[in-house]
C-alpha cells in the first residue's frame, strides 16, 4: 500500500489542495508578472490565484518566498531535460542553451523579479536551492564542453560561474528585446563569447 493511499481521506485532501493552491499561486506568478510586472504583490497573486490572502501567506511567507519557488520549478524544468538528454558535449550544451532560451521566452518575466544580494558561488557554496539546481542542470553540458575544449576538469566550478553570468535572463531578454539580434543569433554570440571566455580563463592559469 503506497502513503498516498494510507493516508486518511482527510489527509490525502489537504494534500491535494495544498499541491493545487500552489500551483494555482505560481500560474498566477506568471501571469502576472508577463502583463503587469510593477503589480506583482502577494495579495494581487493571491487576486488572481483565487485565493484567499491568508491562505497565500499559509503557503509562502513572502512575494520572494513565491518567486523564489516559480524560479525554481522552471530551473527544475531546465535540469530535468539537461539530466535526461542522450546527447554528449557541445550538442548537449547547444541543446541545453536552446532549452534555457525557450524556457525564458514563456517565464523571463517572472525570472527577472528576483534578485539576491549574494553571488552565484556564495549561494552555491551554501546550498541554496536554485543555485543547486542550476548547478545540476548545467554540470553535465559544461563538462563536456571542456572536454571538446580540451581544458582541465578543475575548473568547472569557475566555468559554471563564467555560465551563470552569460546566459542571465535579464542580460538575454535585453538582447532580444532592445537589439536587432534574432533568437539564434543571440545564442550563436553568447555562446562565442562564452566559449572564449572559458579559454582566457583557463589561459589565465
Amino acid at each position: 500500500m503506497t502513503d498516498q493511499q494510507a493516508a486518511p481521506r482527510g489527509e490525502r485532501k489537504l494534500r491535494s489542495d495544498t499541491r493545487r493552491n500552489r500551483r494555482r499561486l505560481l500560474d498566477a506568478v506568471g501571469e502576472l508578472a508577463r502583463e503587469a510586472p510593477g503589480q506583482l504583490t502577494m495579495q494581487a497573486v493571491a487576486s488572481r490565484a483565487e485565493i484567499g490572502p491568508a491562505t497565500a501567506y499559509r503557503y509562502y511567507s513572502s512575494m520572494d518566498d513565491v518567486l523564489a519557488a516559480y524560479v525554481l520549478s522552471v530551473v527544475e524544468k531546465l535540469r530535468d531535460f539537461s539530466t535526461t538528454s542522450t546527447a554528449e558535449g557541445r550538442p548537449l550544451f547547444d541543446a541545453v542553451v536552446d532549452k534555457w532560451v525557450d524556457l525564458l521566452a514563456e517565464h523571463g518575466p517572472a525570472l527577472v523579479q528576483l534578485r539576491s544580494r549574494r553571488g552565484f558561488l556564495e549561494r552555491l557554496h551554501n546550498g541554496n536551492e536554485i543555485i543547486a539546481a542550476l548547478r545540476d542542470a548545467w554540470s553535465r553540458p559544461v563538462q563536456g564542453l571542456l572536454d571538446d575544449l580540451g581544458l582541465p576538469d578543475n575548473m568547472i566550478e569557475y566555468a559554471l560561474f563564467l555560465n551563470n553570468m552569460m546566459y542571465d535572463p535579464r542580460e538575454i531578454q535585453d538582447l532580444l528585446q532592445e537589439t536587432d539580434l534574432s533568437r539564434r543569433e543571440v545564442i550563436t554570440r553568447l555562446t562565442e563569447a562564452y566559449l572564449g571566455a572559458l579559454r582566457g580563463w583557463a589561459r589565465a592559469g
